[in-house]
């Protein structure tokens, strides 16, 4: 989960396209080519391949689109019985060409992007990125007989990480891929036999005036964020770990609400909330829809001024699921240190980033870097550019931060692309409580995507 800890929020919501978790390849294998309840399935057409060298023959295969308004998705999947799978995923139906690429790399992303499954073990999948591309050939679209035909070869990446903590990268490539009359099933888009989807609704009394807008929504690392535009007024909700529940908005480890009159003027009002509830009535994660309710206030960060939120109701809204990138790991004191929320903090107009990493929303890494890194080793400093901190205990009376001291350790920078930086760090911090204490923070590892 990343949290965003400047006004720059409208960056959460370029939705990637992209699709990583359709309907389960054993169910979906049921549904089109046997019996659901017999416990027998037909395999769909032929599916091979040639993985490092050695042969693949798939057991079933399955190939669905799935239309929600103007968005297209298509995956096409084979799986053996030795539990391995090869799936192809694009933002588009039909036959043509398509470059798969990187399903997170919204600069890149190309036309979608393969995987590669060995589910008999624990690593994850390979999975397709910008270093590591393939092309998808669909020679046969047959809608009246449901079957689709094809070629493709790719190679793919994943990350293990070593007993020792350091990660390595692992490769695969898929060559002379082929299927053929693979079962093709159409999911969504207008049916007459269908019901009705009921209108996505959202819509919030602002000190008494109607606030509606244009509704965008994703579920990902940094949590459920429903955003809405009218014309230049921006006005945002996140809930960082979405279920069925109430989330208080007076507490940042929970939900925030956002509002700006003017999203295009970096000096415009943001307010943020300082009290209230987000309520999640229902939230289904299978077809990635979400409806529930909010009230609260909001307040200026600089004006102190307050804004009144009265019968703020969300309903029917369809996110994307998007997975996420960012990554942090320690050893504070020899004791394991695994961040699981992200947020980057900066000033207007500087060009310095604090990187906060944070576990289990009680212990604190801070990494003060450039904004624009560049790859070296760069010994802790006092300040910026290269600084950092850990923080015990935060936000409870017991909370302490250990400032790093200058020299006890570096910052190493070891890639910086795709607007995304990985590195390692080590430091010696010493606490501001004036007790004398001091941390070591060792094998410092951290991917972030800005």
């Amino acid at each position: 989960m990343k949290r965003i800890l400047t006004p720059v929020f409208l960056t959460l919501f370029a939705l990637l396209i992209v699709s990583c978790d359709d309907e389960p390849l054993d169910e979906a294998l049921q549904d089109a080519n046997g019996d659901a309840g017999s416990g027998e399935v037909t395999p769909g057409g032929n599916f091979t391949a040639t993985i490092d060298g050695n042969s693949f023959v798939a057991d079933g295969a399955i190939a669905i689109t799935l239309y929600n308004g103007e968005i297209v998705q298509t995956s096409i999947s084979g799986s053996n019985i030795s539990g391995n799978s090869i799936s192809l995923q694009i933002s588009d139906e039909g036959v043509g060409s398509y470059t798969l690429s990187d399903p997170i790399d919204s600069d890149n992303p190309g036309d979608g992007f393969a995987m590669y499954a060995q589910l008999s073990t624990e690593s994850f999948p390979y999975v397709t990125n910008i270093n590591s591309t393939g092309t998808l050939e669909i020679t046969e679209w047959d809608t009246q007989n449901l079957m689709v035909s094809g070629t493709f070869s790719f190679e793919a990446e994943r990350e293990v990480e070593n007993e020792d903590g350091s990660v390595t990268v692992e490769t695969v490539n898929i060559t002379d891929g082929e299927f053929s009359n693979v079962p093709l099933q159409m999911q969504g888009g207008e049916d007459p036999t269908d019901p009705e989807t009921p209108d996505a609704n959202f819509e919030v009394e602002l000190d008494g005036d109607l606030y509606t807008g244009d509704i965008q929504a994703v579920n990902n690392e940094d949590g459920l964020q429903i955003a809405t535009e009218n014309g230049n007024n921006l006005f945002a909700l996140q809930v960082f770990n979405p279920e069925v529940g109430s989330f208080d908005l007076g507490s940042e480890d929970e939900a925030v609400v956002y509002y700006t009159t003017d999203s295009e003027d970096e000096n415009a009002p943001l307010y943020i909330s300082t009290s209230g509830s987000i309520t999640i009535t229902s939230i289904n994660f299978s077809n990635n829809t979400v409806s529930g309710t909010f009230t609260g206030t909001l307040q200026d960060s600089f004006t102190d001024q307050e804004i009144v939120m009265t019968n703020g109701v969300f309903e029917n809204i369809t996110f994307q699921s998007i997975a996420g990138s960012d990554s942090a790991s320690a050893l504070i004191n020899g004791e394991d240190f695994e961040a699981n929320t992200f947020a980057e903090g900066s000033i207007v107009g500087s060009d310095q980033v604090s990187l906060n990493f944070v576990s289990d929303l009680d212990n604190r890494i801070v990494l003060n870097i450039p904004l624009d890194p560049e790859v070296g080793t760069y010994s802790i400093s006092e300040n910026p550019p290269y600084s950092a901190s850990y923080t015990a205990d935060v936000d409870t009376d017991a909370e302490v931060t250990y400032d790093a001291q200058v020299g006890s350790g570096e910052i190493v920078i070891t890639s910086f692309e795709n607007d995304t930086v990985m590195g390692t760090f080590s430091f010696t911090g010493l606490a501001d409580d004036d007790s004398g204490d001091t941390v070591t923070v060792t094998q410092g590892e951290f991917t972030y995507e800005f």
